[in-house]
């Protein structure tokens, strides 16, 4: 049986750009985050291709570094106004409400990547092979540094993208 999922641009473009700073307003777009990084995460197979380029587009934006000097200075503008948003949300208090929405913000986004690396069956198989690799060799293996495991993590990835 096969299901697809729509997912409303607007409701998308809601969570990446809030128009609002009320605390009220970060509480509902941090619960449409979530509810939407659950269902990525539980059904990314069958939303529609056009769905899944979207949230693709949205999460590239948000990760990528801005280009050129047009995008640079966006982004400064972006930041400057996030930076005096949040000055303001601290003096009225509503810092959790933020917080909250930050976390459900990172959660969609992290979502969205796993299904992006889902898709892709190169990275899928190197991860295997150096999950096998790790295990095969894990009762004769040195412990290893949270660094050194960053390092590893970070080669299998560039592997994949080879």
């Amino acid at each position: 049986m096969s299901a697809t999922i729509t997912i409303s641009s607007s409701e998308i473009r809601q969570i990446f750009q809030p128009r609002t700073s009320s605390a009220s307003r970060f509480w509902e777009l941090a619960q449409k985050a979530n509810n939407l990084a659950v269902i990525i995460d539980a059904r990314w197979d069958h939303i529609l291709p056009e769905t899944r380029e979207l949230l693709k587009i949205f999460a590239y934006a948000v990760i990528e570094p801005p280009q050129g000097i047009k995008e640079i200075f966006v982004d400064f503008l972006g930041r400057f106004y996030l930076a005096f948003t949040l000055f303001l949300i601290v003096l009225k208090g509503e810092k959790d409400s933020l917080f909250v929405y930050m976390e459900a913000f990172q959660r969609l986004l992290n979502a969205i990547l796993r299904g992006i690396e889902r898709e892709d069956i190169a990275y899928e198989k190197a991860l295997s092979e150096a999950l096998e690799e790790t295990f095969a060799g894990l009762e004769t293996s040195e412990t290893m540094t949270a660094e050194e495991a960053c390092e590893r993590i970070r080669a299998i990835s560039y592997k994949a993208i080879e």
